[in-house]
């Protein structure tokens, strides 16, 4: 005789974070949620790290920090210098070298209070613009910031290409983009400067721009958008062609670098270079086309223009700030994880409840790895996903996963099959004896919730003759409730872990039931 064997639905996390897709499923490929976590290699998905404060006091005056950059300067001793550089909303610039102590640099420059920062990097020296065309400003690393020279245009952004400053958005000027002298950040007149005209008075200005494979590649907005190429590598052969339409981009500080591809975020969400470029202005090249509701309900979207991007490499995730649709300033982080995208697609995810008005990664001055910061509106910069799973040493955060409506009997073409549930079990690498709650929403009715505990421990039972046990190993455990019974044809699981100093890493959950009608069955299921 076959062994008869329990039939059990199994679910891991090989998908990400959707708001557009069908709210009840046959297999598990995404989720409704999945708030502060990240995806593993190992396709686990792990509460995020906390967030602590890299400077102990908050800047003079606890204003916005609006912008940053990592600053390394060459020099010509063979020996790099860091600097880490920040804006802040009431007009300073602020050095914190490769410490948290503060340092103004301001001098006599005059920056508009809450205008957005634009940075680059040319010949030594950090490059600041404005959105609000304030006078460019430089900074090589001592003193004060002063006035770039060489007749710049007050643009709103700028762009190293073809080691020319490209600079645009002058108020008088807005579809011009205008191009340094080669090889120097301050000659902007005579020589082989210059400037293109990129489709004048069309409703828009041009936004941002970035060096891409040999080519600039232009972006227009806020309104109706167009991407346009500047081709050529001599002021002579310099050429304009429009790539597509259709995609505003916002601001420039969304625009990211993700390894041989650009993405970037326009009013309805993030979008591939090298996408748009084989499909065009189509569904195919937006990245976040199951998240349109997302964009258009769950955000404050007048704050798209504040909108900053960084590339995560660390954990293989892009983020973008943003703010929730209940708030006014930003404190919400879309993420998308790339770590599995050849083998299970792009995976987003959110973080919530951390201020993040600007948004840098930040080369850690003692570890010398690559960790990603917010800038706060009280005056502090936060390095993110660190090992203390609390914010600021006090506060708690949940880890939240939430499933579609899962139809438990897959044989049966309706989805309408009861089923009666047998248990249920939890695989997860044991971080600590911290529990982990799920809530099971049979069909319609009021969710019941039940506790697993990823603390490593042998085989247990508890006060009851079978209560909750525990398989455990130094590597992977695997929990099981026995207790959760009941009829139903579909559930929804909704995982939370929010202990304070808590961590989870899960890795899978297991629904065991009977087909009504039946007791055992010889086969497995899978989803």
């Amino acid at each position: 005789m076959p062994s008869q064997i329990q039939p059990t639905a199994v679910y891991d996390f090989q998908g990400g974070f959707a708001t557009d897709l069908a709210q009840q499923v046959r297999s598990l490929t995404f989720l409704t949620r999945a708030e502060n976590v990240l995806y593993g290699v190992n396709k686990a998905v792990r509460k995020v790290g906390g967030s602590t404060r890299l400077n102990s006091t908050t800047i003079t005056s606890s204003p916005d920090v609006v912008g940053m950059y990592d600053f390394w300067v060459t020099g010509t001793g063979g020996t790099f210098t860091q600097y880490f550089v920040a804006v802040t909303g009431n007009g300073k610039v602020i050095n914190f070298g490769t410490g948290g102590t503060e340092s103004d640099i301001t001098g006599a420059a005059s920056i508009t209070a809450s205008t957005i920062p634009v940075f680059a990097q040319m010949g030594d020296l950090l490059l600041i613009f404005t959105n609000d065309n304030d006078t460019p400003l430089k900074w090589s690393g001592s003193g004060d910031v002063a006035s770039i020279g060489g007749s710049i245009p007050a643009g709103r952004g700028a762009v190293i290409h073809l080691n020319r400053v490209w600079t645009w958005g002058d108020n008088s000027n807005p579809s011009t983009i205008t191009y340094g002298t080669a090889d120097d950040p301050e000659s902007y007149t005579g020589g082989d400067s210059g400037s293109i005209i990129i489709d004048n008075d069309d409703g828009d200005r041009i936004v941002g721009a970035v060096s891409h494979k040999d080519r600039l590649v232009v972006f227009k907005g806020p309104n109706r958008g167009s991407i346009h190429i500047i081709e050529g590598r001599a002021v002579a052969d310099f050429l304009v062609t429009r790539l597509t339409g259709g995609i505003p981009l916002q601001t420039h500080n969304s625009i990211v670098e993700v390894g041989d591809d650009i993405w970037f975020m326009s009013d309805r969400g993030i979008h591939s270079l090298a996408a748009t470029e084989r499909f065009g202005n189509f569904a195919s090249a937006d990245l976040s086309r199951f998240l349109t509701t997302f964009f258009a309900d769950n955000i404050t979207r007048t704050n798209l223009n504040r909108v900053w991007g960084a590339n995560y490499t660390r954990r293989s995730s892009v983020l973008w700030s943003l703010t929730d649709v209940a708030k006014s300033e930003p404190d919400l982080s879309l993420g998308i994880s790339y770590i599995l995208g050849e083998e299970e697609g792009l995976k987003p995810f959110t973080w919530t409840g951390r201020s993040n008005i600007s948004m840098a990664i930040r080369n850690h001055p003692t570890t010398r790895v690559n960790e990603v910061v917010f800038g706060s509106t009280d005056g502090f910069v936060n390095r993110q996903d660190v090992s203390d799973r609390n914010i600021n040493t006090s506060t708690a955060y949940t880890m939240r996963v939430t499933t579609p409506q899962l139809v438990l009997a897959p044989a049966n073409p309706r989805g309408d099959q009861p089923v009666d549930l047998r248990g249920m079990y939890m695989r997860s690498r044991p971080v600590g004896n911290y529990d982990i709650t799920v809530a099971v929403q049979r069909d319609n009715l009021t969710a019941e919730s039940y506790t697993f505990d990823q603390g490593q421990s042998g085989f247990l039972l508890g006060t009851s003759v079978l209560d909750t046990g525990i398989l455990g190993g130094s590597n992977l455990q695997t929990v099981v409730e026995p207790n959760m019974v009941g009829e139903a044809r579909a559930i929804g699981l909704d995982i939370t872990q929010g202990g304070l100093d808590q961590d989870a890493d899960i890795y899978e959950i297991g629904i065991d039931y009977d087909v009504v009608g039946t007791s055992t069955s010889t086969s497995l299921t899978s989803a």
